[in-house]
């Protein structure tokens, strides 16, 4: 029941608590937990604390399902169940793991960091990836976010997972701790001020548009022209040189909108002096045809960005032979998306090069850094109403938060309900909108060229040195014979 308690504790480290610090604490608590008894008991507290800390983080799962999914509400928390039970199982494995390989001595900190972080990131792809609330975005509001474009948040994640274990350990071992904290006070202000990368032209200003447009009626044909109308009138008092639009802001096909509203989008451009960014649905409704989630570019210069990394059973169904039987039951609008296969590069834009994701795509690092060096600015478009009023958007921006530090660039992020803001590219947020109206955020955001270490070498490093302490970890297991009682 301790570790129970403790992985539901742990959220209130995430958004939208921000007690960073009660990551230390809880992992602590882990980690005594973790200090003795058999490889099975230790699997089964790791998964009881993953188990309380997915159902308190993602539990905006079951509201979709039901609200927007038109799920029966027995199978909803079934299916909720069975998810939160599969994100359980890796600080199960992490456990069982840790009881094997531990030796009651100064390596098991290391250990116990390496084994926690080496199962965020497998997390992180395997069975598509669910890279949600991993340790080190809980750090947004610490004092070591300068460490973001060094260490990645895998890295982050490392360094509170290490901070724990040797806390918990300080009675028996003060040094080790005691010196890890001088470090970081040392040489995290000295990282702070690292010029890694360097202004590229003149600012840019950005309008980004909130339309507070709910999921019921926005799939409804009858609403589209509305909904448009609403975006339009919010448009008219944006001011930016780019005018950016949220995720499937505009209800309907390509093949439709080039016929009356591509072109009008495009002599606003001209007339004004603009550029816009709206995400649309590419294809056709005849379903002859692949269709995207996309954003696209109309201005001086026209594009598009497709969706590369889809949400599973929200955008597309995995295995359909398997869960074909599930779409008879949930009634999940434009679930039928064809993941964009390529990588797209950045977007030219007034001058500026950006680098687009949508939604979700900001969980995964490597989807960003792909788009470096060439994005001088980057733009995440989202639409959180299917999530209602829960933390799924403050996290969510959490996670943009994390994602500006490691890439060294302006981050805009426009959503339809909140949260719709501005970050700096040392992860700050400049602006930002109230959630849950409609609004227009204007704000100026700073190109930047150059590479951060993480933009060049990902989560590389962090995992090469989890795995070399696990290697070592077995090794001493092998060589060394254990102290008593550590069975």
């Amino acid at each position: 029941m301790l570790a129970l308690a403790a992985g539901a504790g742990l959220n209130l480290a995430f958004a939208p608590y921000g007690q960073w610090w009660l990551a230390v604490l809880c992992l602590a608590v882990l980690y005594r937990l973790w200090g003795q008894g058999s490889p099975r008991r230790q699997a089964l507290r790791g998964f009881l604390f993953g188990i309380g800390l997915f159902t308190v983080g993602v539990s905006w799962i079951y509201l979709t399902l039901v609200r927007f999914g038109g799920a029966p509400p027995g199978m909803a928390l079934l299916g909720t169940a069975c998810f939160m039970v599969i994100l359980a199982a890796y600080p199960a494995a992490a456990g069982f793991l840790f009881a094997r390989l531990r030796n009651q001595d100064a390596w098991d900190p290391w250990l116990f960091a390496a084994l926690w972080t080496a199962g965020e990131w497998v997390r992180g792809f395997f069975l598509t990836g669910f890279p949600w609330l991993d340790l080190g975005y809980s750090l947004d509001r610490s004092p070591l976010l300068p460490w973001a474009p060094v260490l990645g948040v895998l890295g982050l994640g490392f360094v509170v997972a290490a901070l724990a274990a040797l806390a918990a350990d300080v009675r028996l071992r003060p040094q080790p701790f005691w010196l890890l904290v001088l470090i970081l006070l040392l040489a995290t202000p000295q990282v702070a001020t690292l010029r890694l990368v360097h202004k590229a032209g003149a600012p840019l200003t950005v309008s980004l548009v909130q339309g507070d447009v709910s999921p019921t009626i926005k799939w409804d044909a009858a609403s589209e022209t509305r909904i448009i109308d609403r975006y339009l009138d919010l448009t008219r008092r944006a001011f930016g040189r780019l005018v950016v639009w949220p995720e499937t802001s505009v209800p309907g096909y390509t093949h439709q909108l080039r016929r009356w509203f591509v072109p009008r989008m495009q002599q606003m451009a001209v007339r004004n002096h603009r550029h816009f960014l709206f995400g649309v649905v590419e294809g056709n409704a005849w379903g002859d045809g692949p269709l995207y989630n996309a954003v696209m570019s109309v201005g001086r210069h026209d594009g598009f960005y497709r969706k590369q990394h889809l949400v599973p059973f929200g955008e597309y169904l995995p295995w359909p032979s398997v869960f074909g039987p599930l779409l008879t039951v949930l009634h999940i609008p434009m679930a039928g998306f064809t993941p964009w296969t390529r990588p797209e590069g950045a977007l030219a834009v007034d001058g500026a090069r950006v680098g687009l994701t949508i939604c979700y795509e900001i969980a995964y690092g490597a989807l960003v850094t792909e788009e470096m060096p060439a994005a001088t600015v980057l733009v995440n478009v989202s639409d959180d109403s299917w999530y209602g009023h829960s933390n799924e958007a403050a996290q969510q921006l959490q996670i943009a938060r994390l994602r500006a530090a490691e890439a060294g660039r302006d981050l805009a992020v426009a959503t339809n309900d909140g949260d719709t803001a501005v970050i700096d590219h040392k992860g700050m947020v400049a602006a930002r909108l109230p959630a849950f109206r409609p609004g227009v955020l204007t704000a100026v955001v700073q190109p930047y060229r150059g590479l951060t270490p993480y933009d060049r070498y990902g989560h590389l490093p962090v995992i090469l040195a989890c795995g070399l302490l696990i290697a070592a970890g077995i090794v001493r297991r092998l060589t060394v014979s254990p102290r008593q009682g550590s069975g």
